[in-house]
């Protein structure tokens, strides 16, 4: 008799054991993935869940003589629950997280090629070359003009400079800017079969011995428009391509009008994209922390819940326990 209530008692020991081992890992399992959870979302007051759910974790791993059918109870209770809402939210902030890095590593594909391109385009270099080409063409239409009038005239030095790169290099203006840039009917002039000019703006080309520098290169639709100042003054005229014109300019005509060096519009298109790679970095820094305002209080009232003192006999009234993380499975995620 007292062997078969012997090996009835080991038999029921080795069950014990065995559910005890098997609630422990089980439980395990749960607190890694809590642990990738909060890890994830790096969240305060998920992490502190995290940490509180360990300790009860703890708590019945090194005391066996506790029920570990409580242990168990806890998870099916609470844990699931927390772990099914946050993992159905975390799927949701993955793709939008994607989507926002996708469109990083695009912009960066992009900054990366333009300044390659940008990098490759010697454009200093050829603002000079092209401003020395019009000293010299400035140069010969006054001899033109002085000598000869019938001597053949080529403009191609310059267009070809112009062609190349004013669509990526001139500015655009508007269609006001345009009108006072190039309203000079009032002018008097000499003409050609070639050019325009104006004939006060030729006398100081000659006194300066038509030394002048490219400011800036500007667009308005399909014309082009060039602001050149004097070497040893500062004294502008504009040449416009599509007339082949030339004038004086004063303060008047410049108003509003940005003189500053041209850059190409590649240059610009870096600067927009690496400014919003920065915004949608700080969007992607606050993805995985920012939470719903239901989620957050659902949250604080789990974590106020299982650091309670009472906590542990709590879990025996089962019948009493009103789930508070029932509702997180309602929660609308987006």
């Amino acid at each position: 008799m007292d062997s078969g209530r012997k090996a009835v008692t080991e038999m029921a020991d080795n069950a014990d054991l065995e559910t005890f081992k098997q609630i422990i890992g089980d439980s395990q399992k749960k607190l890694s993935t809590l642990k990738v959870l909060s890890n994830f979302f790096n969240h305060p007051t998920l992490i502190a869940i995290a940490i509180r759910t360990n300790i009860i974790h703890n708590l019945f791993e090194n005391n066996q003589k506790l029920d570990i059918h409580k242990l168990d109870l806890f998870h099916i209770q609470y844990t699931n629950n927390l772990m099914e809402l946050f993992q159905k939210l975390k799927k949701s902030k993955e793709q939008k997280y994607l989507i926002i890095s996708d469109e990083i590593n695009i912009n960066d594909d992009f900054i990366a090629r333009l300044k390659a391109e940008t990098e490759a385009v010697p454009f200093v270099d050829e603002v000079r070359q092209h401003s020395a080409n019009m000293s010299r063409k400035a140069e010969e239409l006054y001899r033109l003009f002085a000598e000869d009038g019938q001597k053949p005239f080529d403009w191609s030095a310059i267009t070809q400079f112009i062609n190349k790169r004013s669509g990526e290099f001139y500015r655009q203006l508007t269609v006001q800017q345009y009108q006072q840039l190039t309203d000079h009917e009032e002018k008097s002039t000499y003409e050609n079969a070639y050019v325009t000019i104006e004939k006060k703006l030729l006398g100081k080309l000659n006194i300066q011995k038509f030394r002048v520098k490219l400011i800036c290169g500007l667009r308005y639709e399909a014309e082009e428009l060039e602001i050149y100042e004097f070497v040893n003054s500062n004294d502008k005229f504009i040449f416009i391509n599509d007339e082949k014109s030339f004038y004086l300019i004063d303060d008047s005509n410049l108003s509003g009008i940005d003189l500053s060096r041209n850059v190409s519009y590649k240059t610009e298109t870096i600067s927009r994209l690496m400014s919003k790679n920065e915004l949608l970095k700080d969007q992607l820094s606050a993805v995985k922390t920012s939470m719903p305002k239901d989620v957050e209080a659902v949250m604080e009232s789990y974590l106020e819940k299982i650091s309670g003192v009472e906590f542990l006999e709590d879990l025996q009234n089962v019948d009493e326990q009103t789930n508070i993380l029932k509702a997180m499975l309602n929660i609308n995620i987006k």
